[in-house]
């Protein structure tokens, strides 16, 4: 049982670039989290994050971080396709997980994630970023207060010019893209306001844009759910003005969350940030370490057995499941040129 008066020791697994954020959030709550080491095949870039974040160890492998008994949970930054094998490990060793998304390459990779965290009696955590944000936090505590809900609409469009990470470039439309890497966190608000209901139909097509990977940039998902409520999604990778909007249309008010930031219900203002966030138009101009930083307090609060919002791995499983229905879809709606 972990004390509530001391905080988590954390290892992050994987150093690269969404590593930094998660460091940066654990240093920023010093009162609940300890970073304790790092963990990369590339030592080079572990003993880096390790220097910029004040991490007192360094590791090559993660069973040598797995034996330490002073590490309570880890955050794991690997590429998709390890999150499997690394969660299930990790989880046996008796760590609580906190992992990137998506959870696992495939349904059965997610479940076995699952069924580790229940025999392990581990807390399997989401990082599911930009749920952890005050609109949506409003949204969840409002919301029966507009009445049926009736759709939604997603639009979430950023510009990457290229691989962010190498493993980007080789990602096929089998694998999913901008299906795989963006297309769950919007799909995760949909899930969230359909409380987890699994959609009748999911329709979507993708298309690619760029050259410099393999993959789909920008796709369009149409979801159907019972009672003729629907669900729309539009993800890219090639908007410069960035946008980041979700609807949700009720009986009776329209809700609109804009830049992670605002919530409108009707065009009337109801929630707005405290601080100045930056310029949330502009690639880089948005300050995500708050979202980080709640994302982090909801996890520990998991661990400890109180009152949280983290995403679970229940959660995470059903995601899984709708995601692969998305990319299953996209792929027999594939043209045959592109």
């Amino acid at each position: 049982m972990v004390r509530h008066d001391t905080p988590l020791n954390f290892a992050i697994v994987g150093c690269g670039r969404i590593a930094r954020q998660h460091a940066a959030a654990i240093n920023g709550c010093k009162d609940i989290a300890n970073l304790v080491g790092v963990v990369d095949a590339d030592r080079a870039r572990a003993v880096e994050l390790a220097e910029s974040f004040g991490a007192p160890s360094v590791h090559d492998d993660l069973d040598a971080v797995l034996a330490r008994a002073d590490v309570d949970a880890i955050v794991l930054c690997t590429p998709n396709a390890l999150h499997a094998e690394h969660a299930i490990r990790a989880l046996a060793a008796g760590k609580h997980v906190l992992v990137e998304k998506p959870m696992a390459e495939s349904v059965a990779d997610a479940e076995a994630m699952a069924i580790a965290a229940t025999r392990a009696e581990r807390v399997l955590a989401l990082g599911q970023t930009l749920r952890h944000t005050a609109p949506i936090r409003w949204l969840q505590d409002h919301r029966k207060d507009f009445g049926r809900l009736r759709a939604v609409e997603v639009s979430m469009c950023v510009h990457w010019d290229g691989p962010q990470v190498p493993w980007w470039r080789d990602r096929s439309r089998e694998d999913g893209l901008i299906m795989s890497l963006f297309a769950p966190h919007a799909l995760d608000f949909v899930q969230l306001v359909f409380a987890g209901e699994q959609p009748l139909n999911v329709h979507a097509e993708t298309a690619r844009f760029q050259r410099a990977w393999a993959g789909e940039d920008e796709a369009m998902i149409l979801l159907r759910y019972p009672g003729g409520r629907l669900a729309q999604v539009h993800i890219s990778y090639n908007q410069k003005f960035i946008v980041d909007r979700k609807t949700v249309h009720f009986d009776d008010a329209m809700v609109s969350i804009e830049d992670g930031e605002y919530a409108r219900v009707n065009d009337r203002l109801v929630v707005e940030p405290e601080l100045p966030v930056g310029d949330p138009k502009r690639m880089g101009g948005r300050d995500f370490n708050h979202y980080f930083r709640t994302q982090l307090r909801e996890f520990v609060a998991a661990v400890r057995g109180t009152s949280h919002r983290s995403v679970l791995h229940e959660e995470g499983v059903q995601l899984t499941r709708l995601l692969r229905r998305a990319i299953d879809s996209s792929l027999r709606n594939a043209p045959q040129i592109d």
